[in-house]
């Protein structure tokens, strides 16, 4: 199966991070609402319980760059351990979700008083890294058909839950979510979403988007000039 984006493994143990924080405050946000924000900064650090979370960066002129979408049992808002007084990242609710909270200040105690906290920590962030450099990799060689073939497989492999039958099953996933995080236009990945559903590649409906991972990876080894006829190029 060709590569996703999926980071590499790592030979060291991978510590359980939720082994080490303590049960802490939860709050729920309704879909579309702010976590944090330019406009609404945070100090804390969150763990998705349940729903996804949508974060993004903000450029100076106002516009989003979609970064990642978090899934449950995933921490984010790890750039409030950075003591500037502005940041870019927003976090947005993509559903209804439930959160854990602890404070910045929380975390760096925990993190002197148990030292594989910190191991953890550390390793999300270099996973992350790793993620990110596939994804600039991607946009400087892969054809835009490509790009959202190894983002589908990506997010099956984080979102997904397997069926009997080889496919995965995920959250609905808008178009525009799916431009944003590839670099394209809606237009063009409506295109490209159907004519993987006619391969048998993909199902999607308004409640649920199906994923077939080995179709997805067949698609990655097919002659790019297959990409130019989706379009009539």
């Amino acid at each position: 199966m060709a590569p996703s984006f999926r980071a590499l493994e790592i030979a060291s143990p991978v510590y359980d991070l939720l082994s080490y924080l303590p049960v802490s405050s939860t709050e729920e946000y309704r879909k579309g609402a702010t976590i944090y924000g330019p406009d609404r900064p945070s100090g804390n650090i969150y763990l998705a319980v349940e729903g996804t979370v949508k974060l993004s960066h903000i450029t100076e002129g106002g516009h989003e760059v979609l970064l990642d979408i978090i899934c449950p049992d995933e921490l984010f808002g790890l750039a409030s351990f950075l003591a500037v007084p502005l940041r870019s990242e927003q976090a947005t609710a993509m559903g209804p979700v439930h959160l854990m909270v602890w404070p910045v200040a929380t975390i760096e105690d925990l993190v002197t008083k148990r030292p594989p906290l910190a191991v953890a920590l550390l390793q999300i962030m270099a996973k992350r890294n790793v993620d990110f450099a596939h994804r600039i990799e991607s946009f400087s060689v892969d054809t835009v058909e490509r790009r959202l073939a190894r983002t589908l497989l990506h997010l099956s492999e984080r979102l997904g839950k397997p069926d009997g039958n080889g496919s995965v099953r995920l959250m609905p996933l808008t178009h525009e979510t799916l431009s944003r995080l590839i670099g394209t236009s809606r237009e063009v990945v409506t295109q490209y979403m159907n004519a993987l559903r006619r391969r048998g590649c993909v199902h999607y409906s308004r409640r649920e988007t199906i994923l077939y991972p080995d179709a997805l990876a067949a698609s990655l080894v097919r002659p790019q000039r297959a990409a130019a006829a989706v379009l009539g190029l």
